[in-house]
């Protein structure tokens, strides 16, 4: 039930006449059928006993019209329409099964009749999403964090989705709208892409998250989901990140990656309790950005030309490291950076030898008042992402993932297929772009790609024999907790939560436009879907505690709205 979706429900009546190859519109008429008695109009062909055949159309989205029908594919020959009957109207209704790409025409004779059949399917969706809530089935619960500061574009934004009671959405927007009732909307501050989020502790505690747009950073405290400002004028920001140790915030603008002391971009002031009032007062517009006291401390700008994909954060070998992607022809070069409490005039230990690969690869070195260069090496490849461990990293690259350490810096490449019983898992991956690698545990690891993701152990060797099938074709993954694999589909129609260790899919978040924001841990998922953290889910290292996992999507009630929501664990889950 989780899977399926009305995709409309007041679509233009068409006629007969006017739906060329389809003879699943003729049907025939009963002396003494009534408007109740009406049924959608499923394909019916003379010399053909019972029902007959859905017409099933290539919809191409979910924002196709009846345009596509004339290269739509039929399951029934086409048949001679009554001339008495070319001109009678038909009222189309569309549903689909999340994660395919082809959805159903259905026609009603009437109206009404359509009406009630996409009434009974709310109503057994609603029925449907109560018992989970009921049960405490789900393993998230969704809790709003922006729902009026960003919108569409007035040219731009995508039919309005169909709000299913009872969702975790629909209760997650009900209790925002609960909590600030009485008090005015406020206006949108912002109607450009929201491309990435993350969250952060300022000093004294106070949490708070950034959301990167095309025309900014906005702040807001975690507990005001109405209390954002813009903090950084700067355009397409596509992945942000900030290292609470070095209180440092570090984002990709205009494909430059550039550094700026998190005091400069929010002060105390600007998180405290106070100036939010716990979201309760001064809603009525807003929040502008409290001055500062301090000097401002000018942004530097780490990486050269604007030539930069994604980075990453994470820990190895008790180094905190960032480390950025420049693309250069088909291949990739890695730039490895290491924060500094002050002031550096040195790189790394083995400085002479890697001025030389800096060199031979067309870096500039220098000093820097943030980082210190401490490594890089190069790909022979185009590169999608990268996940950190401890004491090596894995990159997806367009050949599949390939696992190295920074000591040697030679790559392999994961899983192991040479055996002859993994020539199954062989085929089923062929063809599919890697989306990263997270650990399970101690011994096991997950390899995900657009469709399936394969088990292996420490050694990349497969572990066990199936492969874990999503529902949809994936664009973006993260493994949250070292439990739950969170994949956003590439029609960017839902998000599918399932077991990272037995595959079952425990949850669906359905909407239009869904993107996956923030992998939860403190890295930033960013627009590529750049997962920087391929642990099990602990956080980077340099925050306190573990993220939560963001999606921004069109809001249900509003063609025009987005909204950002996290996803916070069930404590009740059974």
């Amino acid at each position: 039930m989780d899977l399926l979706v009305l995709e409309s429900t007041n679509d233009d009546p068409v006629f007969k006449s006017n739906i060329k190859g389809i003879g699943a519109v003729a049907a025939v008429a009963r002396p003494n059928a009534t408007a109740q008695d009406a049924r959608i109009n499923r394909s019916s062909i003379s010399n053909v006993n019972g029902p007959g055949t859905l017409t099933h159309v290539n919809t191409g989205g979910s924002a196709s019209s009846l345009t596509t029908l004339n290269s739509a594919k039929t399951l029934v020959p086409n048949t001679v329409l009554e001339n008495a009957r070319e001109t009678e109207k038909l009222y189309p209704f569309r549903v689909k099964h999340l994660g395919k790409t082809e959805g159903y025409i259905l026609y009603a004779f009437t109206a009404q009749s359509r009406q009630e059949w996409c009434d009974k399917i709310i109503k057994a969706k609603t029925r449907h999403a109560a018992s989970l809530f009921r049960q405490n089935a789900e393993p998230f619960r969704l809790r709003v964090v922006a729902d009026t500061a960003f919108a569409y574009d007035v040219m731009s934004g995508v039919p309005k989705s169909i709000n299913i009671p009872g969702t975790p959405l629909d209760r997650a927007i009900k209790e925002v709208e609960t909590r600030f009732a009485g008090q005015p909307r406020p206006n949108p501050i912002c109607r450009a892409s929201v491309n990435c989020a993350t969250t952060f502790h300022q000093p004294y505690g106070n949490p708070m998250i950034a959301i990167g747009t095309d025309i900014g950073v906005f702040i807001t405290h975690r507990d005001n989901p109405r209390g954002w400002f813009r903090a950084i004028h700067i355009n397409k920001v596509t992945q942000i990140a900030v290292l609470e140790e070095f209180s440092l915030l570090i984002l990709i603008a205009e494909k430059s990656l550039i550094a700026y002391h998190l005091d400069s971009v929010c002060p105390v002031s600007a998180a405290t309790p106070s100036a939010s009032n716990n979201g309760t007062s001064n809603t009525n517009s807003h929040h502008h950005p409290p001055p500062s006291s301090q000097p401002q401390r000018p942004p530097q700008k780490l990486s050269g030309a604007r030539d930069v994909s994604f980075f990453a954060t994470g820990r190895m070998k008790d180094r905190t490291l960032v480390l950025y992607k420049k693309r250069e022809g088909v291949s990739s070069i890695f730039k490895v950076l290491e924060p500094v409490y002050q002031k550096s005039t040195t790189s790394s230990s083995s400085s002479s030898s890697t001025s030389r690969i800096s060199s031979r690869l067309g870096f500039k070195r220098g000093t820097t008042d943030f980082f210190r260069d401490f490594d890089d090496f190069y790909i022979p490849s185009e590169t999608y992402n990268i996940n950190l461990f401890q004491n090596s990293l894995a990159i997806a690259t367009a050949r599949g993932l390939e696992v190295m350490t920074l000591d040697k810096k030679v790559p392999f490449s994961i899983p192991d297929l040479r055996a002859p019983e993994c020539a199954n898992i062989k085929e089923r991956m062929a063809g599919q772009r890697p989306l990263g690698m997270f650990r399970l545990n101690e011994y096991e690891f997950l390899l995900v790609f657009e469709e399936v993701g394969v088990y292996v152990n420490k050694h990349g060797e497969v572990s066990r024999a199936v492969v874990m099938e999503f529902v949809g074709r994936a664009k973006q993954a993260v493994l949250w907790g070292g439990m739950y694999l969170v994949l956003v589909d590439q029609g960017g129609g839902f998000v599918e939560v399932r077991n990272a260790v037995d595959g079952r899919l425990r949850q669906v978040v359905g909407g239009r436009d869904v993107r996956l924001l923030d992998d939860g841990g403190r890295g930033g998922a960013g627009a590529g879907g750049v997962v920087g953290n391929g642990g099990t889910g602990t956080g980077m290292g340099m925050g306190t505690g573990m993220g939560t996992v963001k999606v921004g999507m069109q809001h249900p009630e509003s063609e025009k709205g987005f909204v950002v929501v996290e996803m916070v664990v069930n404590e009740g889950l059974k």
